[in-house]
């Protein structure tokens, strides 16, 4: 089951979906495409997880009662206050603020270890580390995408275990907090639904890869722990490009 096709690129497209909504605001043609089968993927996610399937429903609920014109301009304007500012931001969608509570801290070098040892590097022009939560998504995408391309079996099992340890080590030890969070952040109501979409698909990834080996995750508040326990760190801050990109956030070396 672990090699199935259908069902590698059913969570590829899951992530490519994730991405697109919170890299950046998404632009208006992404936006509209969302309508389209809308309650046909509701019903196949009722199947799958009740949270996904919510999510789908709320996203509906938006787009049917924001007109098309303003659809785009509604949408960026949301993404702004709640991730960007400029007079702060509700939510901080950073895996190293959710586990230490401060910015560019420890857990994005750990992060970048294990970035580095599977080939991946930031785009130079990517303005936000590789701890931010569309790029972690975007990382899985490709992780999986490695996994099709192959055409040994051991290889395939490697971008597997691969991915296997990411989702342990690092995404669903924070993301679907941060996701319950944006559910909740006053500003929400497109990104409610799509929180509810990233939370939902987090516990269905949770599922299908427990089948294929996956370790029990431990908790957020363990990790918060564990973290609390090591002295600060003095050293420099992270450099990071603050350009605007215009391709994906990770490529490979």
């Amino acid at each position: 089951m672990s090699d199935d096709r259908d069902l590698l690129v059913f969570r590829q497209s899951y992530y490519a979906l994730l991405v697109s909504l919170f890299w950046k605001e998404p632009a208006k043609d992404v936006l509209l495409s969302l309508s389209n089968g809308i309650k046909e993927r509701t019903e196949a996610a009722h199947n799958l997880h009740p949270l996904l399937a919510q999510g789908w429903e709320e996203l509906e609920r938006f787009l049917v009662a924001t007109s098309s014109e303003q659809l785009a301009v509604t949408v960026a304007d949301e993404y702004t206050r709640l991730f960007v500012g400029p007079y702060g931001v509700e939510i901080n969608p950073y895996e190293s603020f959710y586990l230490t509570g401060n910015l560019l801290d420890r857990p994005l070098a750990e992060l970048r270890t294990f970035l580095k040892a599977v080939g991946i590097e930031k785009e130079a022009g990517y303005p936000e580390p590789e701890d931010f939560l569309a790029f972690e998504l975007e990382v899985m995408r490709w992780l999986i995408s490695k996994q099709i391309a192959a055409t040994e079996p051991d290889e395939g099992q490697r971008w597997l275990r691969l991915q296997l340890d990411f989702l342990k080590e690092h995404l669903l030890v924070w993301a679907p907090a941060c996701a319950e969070e944006i559910e909740k952040a006053k500003n929400a109501d497109f990104y409610r639904g799509g929180a509810m979409i990233l939370r939902g698909f987090m516990e269905v990834e949770r599922i299908i890869c427990r089948e294929w080996g996956l370790d029990k995750v431990v908790s957020l508040d363990e990790v918060r722990q564990r973290w609390r326990a090591i002295p600060a760190w003095k050293g420099p801050t992270f450099d990071f490009s603050v350009e605007e990109t215009k391709g994906p956030p990770p490529r490979q070396k």
